[in-house]
């Protein structure tokens, strides 16, 4: 086959700064308007990739005449970061029913997958400063194990429920 004569390259991401620079560069070139938390969530899609950027650029530009938060979000089919962190934290605050409405809401009002959300948690966690590395440790621990589920093709709703109510038990304990 033909990957047997091929190389993979592996790339660090690129600064925040860099993507900006250059997002912004080919907006203009481009008559594209873009918002500075359109810029944002595009950093934050594009994960340091700037080959995703630019296509998430491209991608939101045909849709909007101006490309927002809100847009870029939509289009990348990720939920906004505010609403996985507030998720989070009524989770952990023993608000388990709350959480839960939240999780629904972003699964079936914004239709965000069920792997694209555990991505999503996994990210804020680890980026979190509310919990110690120890909670941090069990977190990821348990969305490893939500994520294997999920691949083998058990129900989203169910499993990130688990996953609330291993926060929720997370957060009593302190």
């Amino acid at each position: 086959p033909i990957q047997s004569r091929t190389a993979v390259f592996r790339f660090l991401p690129l600064p925040e700064s860099a993507i900006k620079d250059r997002l912004r560069y080919i907006a203009d070139k481009e008559g594209v308007a873009i918002t500075d938390e359109g810029l944002d969530a595009i950093v934050y899609v594009s994960e340091g990739d700037l080959r995703r950027a630019i296509n998430t650029l491209q991608t939101v530009a045909v849709v909007g005449k101006e490309i927002n938060k809100d847009l870029v979000f939509k289009m990348a089919g990720l939920a906004r970061p505010e609403k996985v962190q507030k998720m989070i934290k009524a989770a952990y605050e023993g608000n388990f029913l709350e959480a839960r409405d939240m999780l629904r809401e972003l699964m079936l009002e914004d239709g965000i997958s069920g792997e694209d959300l555990i991505r999503q948690i996994y990210r804020e966690i680890s980026a979190s400063e509310e919990f110690s590395d120890s909670e941090k440790a069990k977190l990821i621990s348990f969305i490893g194990e939500v994520d294997f589920r999920l691949a083998l093709g058990l129900h989203p709703d169910v499993q990130l429920g688990f996953l609330l109510a291993q926060i929720v038990e997370l957060g009593s304990m302190r």
